[in-house]
């Protein structure tokens, strides 16, 4: 059963559109539709949705509300705790965000939720959008995190990093490394761990990097830039 576990505060900033479709219901994640006076549900996993519709059930060109500011009623795709960020799924149902670069943050939750199809209150904000990178410059050599963000190596000699190899449950998780000195600095993985089949990436020049996808506890490397080469 979906159960709104507690009602919404404040007051929360509204708009009126158009909807683009029949079948939209109270909840789900907007975005832009056919024009700047149309909204659509999201029917893409991290989609730039911007809002919340508020009413039941309407019909395409029916008028809605959305809330893009404040507090709403939204409904879930997946557990989630009050505090976390959340992104949509390919229903326009919110789940948490994974702390991957360049998701579309929608909201935060206020309370938590158990199930796919619960109804829990988040906020709302227009400062959410695209997560942007933490940076994290290194000087001496040594290990760096499995965690989401771009790791700048940088010294007067070459300097050896480390990359552990990510779990199941950090799928999707970006790393850009990036080459700050033009030294032969390189990165080392475990045995087979970049596309199955590599381990070292060397960085020569001043710019050189790549970004490094996880994936079934193995980094795919997305890109190279420079003269970066996987070994």
């Amino acid at each position: 059963m979906n159960v709104e576990t507690t009602g919404v505060t404040g007051n929360p900033q509204r708009r009126s559109y158009v909807a683009a479709a029949a079948g939209m219901t109270r909840g789900f994640a907007l975005v832009q539709g056919a024009n700047d006076a149309t909204l659509a549900v999201a029917s893409a996993a991290n989609a730039p949705a911007f809002a919340i519709l508020e009413e039941s059930t309407v019909y395409a060109g029916d008028a809605i509300s959305a809330i893009y500011e404040g507090e709403a009623v939204a409904i879930i795709g997946a557990a989630v705790q009050a505090g976390q960020n959340l992104i949509t799924n390919a229903a326009g149902q919110l789940i948490p965000a994974t702390g991957a670069t360049n998701q579309n943050i929608v909201a935060r939750a206020v309370s938590s939720g158990s199930n796919a199809g619960d109804y829990i209150v988040v906020f709302v904000s227009p400062d959410n959008g695209p997560t942007q990178d933490a940076v994290t410059h290194y000087i001496v050599a040594g290990a760096i995190p499995v965690a989401p963000g771009t790791a700048g190596i940088g010294s007067a000699a070459a300097l050896a990093m480390t990359l552990a190899q990510p779990t199941a449950a950090q799928d999707g998780m970006q790393i850009f490394i990036t080459a700050e000195t033009a030294h032969a600095h390189t990165t080392t993985f475990a045995a087979n761990g970049i596309n199955g089949t590599k381990h070292v990436i060397t960085f020569a020049a001043q710019g050189d990097g790549a970004v490094v996808e996880a994936m079934a506890t193995v980094w795919n490397v997305r890109s190279l830039v420079g003269t970066a080469v996987l070994s």
